[in-house]
């Protein structure tokens, strides 16, 4: 399978001008400036196959923003190469152009050019720009109106539409030329959940008409944990992980938790020597267990008279980030 994305070493440094407060600090630093470095990137190399999608995950400033727009050819990496497509993205060559989009919400084509028209009008004008031919066009903007629920929207004027209706409008606008390569920072922000669940649905049917490559960032879980097979998390501008979705849980979490359904009254035995205890009720109780201790845990509590039943279950991918982002930070 063909290489649509190849990073390696990549790095990418800002500087930032250290100043002391109040009219002091501001006085010195006209004569005097100091200056620190952050680096957003420090060194991460990954590869994306043609067609497959990838999410991108991490918490605020791990670096996900500055990598898609690395990919995109906005920002200049520090060091490290970049090929996507087979071009390098800073040199802007057409071709590349033609078979990326970078899509980041609200913030898109529609916004910048048609505010006061209909979405159709943009449309219309992305037609002509990339030359799609008409019939094909229209096969294209039928799927993406059925697929999003967006028949009424795209005729109603941009500045009257809602902020998720607006989401809506501009992904289209952003997959209309059907582009190769599609990076999407954030796509559900602003929608409700049944919103999110359509736009999930659609841009994997999107994916496998098109064979799209696509890479999304998200602060929802349910984003990256229902469209990308693979996940690459980033913390502090380097990769902590890259690989199967599933795999991640047995990679990173370090316990498993256990619900114990127990009789009336049982709650009044003391689990705590076997885990942390999550949850008490009446007729259940709630174990958190490392790893290495489930085995032995569940059979001693299965000899136990007043347990029912138990059953072992994996920590929330989004729980074990969580964790995992804590403790690199602590």
């Amino acid at each position: 399978m063909q290489l649509a994305v190849e990073v390696t070493d990549l790095v990418k440094v800002y500087r930032k001008e250290k100043r002391e407060a109040g009219l002091k600090g501001a006085l010195k630093s006209l004569f005097s400036r100091k200056y620190e470095e952050i680096r957003a990137l420090d060194g991460i190399s990954f590869e994306v196959q043609q067609g497959e999608m990838v999410g991108l995950v991490g918490p605020n400033g791990a670096g996900k923003t500055t990598t898609m727009k690395i990919l995109c050819g906005v920002l200049y990496p520090t060091s490290g190469t970049v090929r996507v497509l087979g071009f390098t993205p800073t040199d802007r060559h057409p071709e590349f152009l033609k078979n990326i989009s970078l899509f980041m919400g609200q913030r898109g084509f529609l916004s910048i050019t048609i505010w006061d028209l209909p979405p159709i009008d943009g449309y219309e004008f992305i037609r002509s720009i990339y030359e799609i031919d008409r019939a094909e066009f229209k096969r294209r903007l039928d799927f993406f109106v059925e697929m999003l629920g967006i028949s009424e929207l795209i005729d109603t004027p941009l500045r009257k539409l809602s902020l998720g209706e607006r989401t809506k409008v501009e992904l289209v606008a952003a997959l209309i030329h059907y582009p190769k390569v599609v990076l999407l920072d954030e796509p559900t922000i602003g929608l409700d959940i049944v919103s999110q669940k359509r736009l999930r649905d659609f841009l994997k049917a999107f994916n496998h008409e098109s064979g799209a490559t696509v890479i999304i960032t998200s602060h929802y879980m349910r984003d990256v944990e229902d469209l990308g097979k693979r996940l690459i998390v980033l913390h502090k501008g380097r990769i902590l992980y890259d690989g199967a979705r599933e795999e991640i849980v047995q990679k990173l979490s370090k316990t498993k938790s256990i619900k114990v359904k127990i009789v009336p009254n049982g709650s009044t035995f003391d689990f705590s020597k076997f885990g942390k205890v999550l949850y008490t009720g009446d007729s259940e109780v709630l174990l958190e267990v490392e790893n290495e201790k489930v085995r032995n845990t569940a059979k001693t509590l299965l000899d136990l008279d007043f347990v029912i039943d138990i059953s072992i279950e994996e920590t929330p991918l989004e729980d074990i980030l969580r964790e995992v982002f804590t403790d690199e930070t602590s």
